[in-house]
C-alpha cells in the first residue's frame, strides 16, 4: 500500500494549502507526497514540504493518519519553519489550466467553507482546534453550570449540564469548558465520551461535546442543543 506523508504549517492563524483544480474539479490539498524506499515517514513529510513549497521545517508530532483503499497517509505539525515559498518539484513542472497547483495561505476562520477530499477534511480541522486532543477519550468534568440553572451575569437559562474539565488550561487561560448532552437531570460531575469539539472562529475558547455510552449525535442536533450559547460564535465541528 503507499504510504504519503503531509505536514501542517501554520503562521499567523493561517494554514499553508494547495488550492487545486484538476479536471474542473476545485478543492484544497495538505502539502505533502509519497515515501520512498529506504526513508521514513517522518523523512518523506520534511523532503516533499520542501521539493514542493521551498521551506525547511523542523518536524512536530503526528496529528493523525487515515487509510484509503489505496494509501496510508499519515499527517504531521510543524514545530517551525524557514524560506521563501515557492511552488516547486513535479507539482511546478505539471502545471497547467486543468491541472493547476496555487500555494495559498488560508485563514483558520475559512477552513470550515473551502472543499477537501475525503478524510483530509477531518484531519485540517482537528490540526486547528486545539482541544481535539480529547477526542474520542472518557473526561471526567465537573459542572459548575447545572441544567436548569441561570447564567450569573447574562441570566440565560442553561437547558443541558454544562462544566469543566478540572487541571486543564484552554487558550483563554481557563479550564476547558464541556457540554453534556443526552442527560435529562441536573448534575454535579460526568464522566463521558468526548465526540466532537467545537471549535470557536471568533474566540479562544473551544467547547467539548460529551455524551454517556455509545449515544450519537450528529452535528444539527450539536448545533441545536448548544444553540442558546454558541449562537453568539462563529464556529466549527471538529471530530
Amino acid at each position: 500500500m503507499r504510504q504519503r506523508a503531509a505536514i501542517f504549517v501554520i503562521d499567523q492563524n493561517k494554514l499553508l494549502l494547495f488550492h487545486r483544480v484538476k479536471k474542473g474539479r476545485e478543492y484544497y490539498a495538505v502539502p505533502g507526497g509519497g515515501v520512498e524506499a529506504g526513508e521514513t515517514v517522518e523523512q518523506a513529510a520534511v523532503r516533499e514540504l520542501k521539493e514542493e513549497t521551498n521551506l525547511d521545517v523542523v518536524l512536530g508530532e503526528g496529528i493523525g493518519e487515515f487509510e484509503t483503499t489505496d494509501s496510508h497517509e499519515y499527517f504531521y505539525g510543524a514545530k517551525s519553519w524557514s524560506g521563501m515559498l515557492a511552488l516547486g518539484g513535479p507539482e511546478a513542472q505539471r502545471q497547467s489550466p486543468d491541472n493547476f497547483y496555487q500555494l495559498e495561505w488560508v485563514p483558520v476562520e475559512n477552513l470550515g467553507e473551502i472543499n477537501f477530499r475525503g478524510e483530509i477534511r477531518r484531519m485540517v480541522l482537528r490540526y486547528a482546534s486545539p482541544a481535539s486532543y480529547f477526542l474520542d477519550a472518557t473526561v471526567t468534568v465537573i459542572i459548575d453550570r447545572p441544567l436548569g440553572s441561570r447564567h450569573p451575569e447574562w441570566g440565560f437559562e442553561y437547558p443541558i449540564n454544562y462544566g469543566y474539565v478540572p487541571h486543564t488550561k484552554s487558550d483563554d487561560g481557563e479550564e476547558v469548558d464541556a457540554y453534556v448532552l443526552g442527560v435529562a437531570e441536573p448534575l454535579k460531575e460526568f464522566t463521558g465520551k468526548c465526540v466532537a469539539v467545537i471549535h470557536r472562529l471568533n474566540d479562544d475558547d473551544d467547547k467539548l461535546i460529551l455524551v454517556a455510552g455509545a449515544a450519537e449525535f450528529n452535528d444539527d442536533e450539536i448545533r441545536s442543543a448548544t444553540d442558546f450559547q454558541e449562537r453568539f460564535f462563529k464556529s466549527i465541528i471538529v471530530r
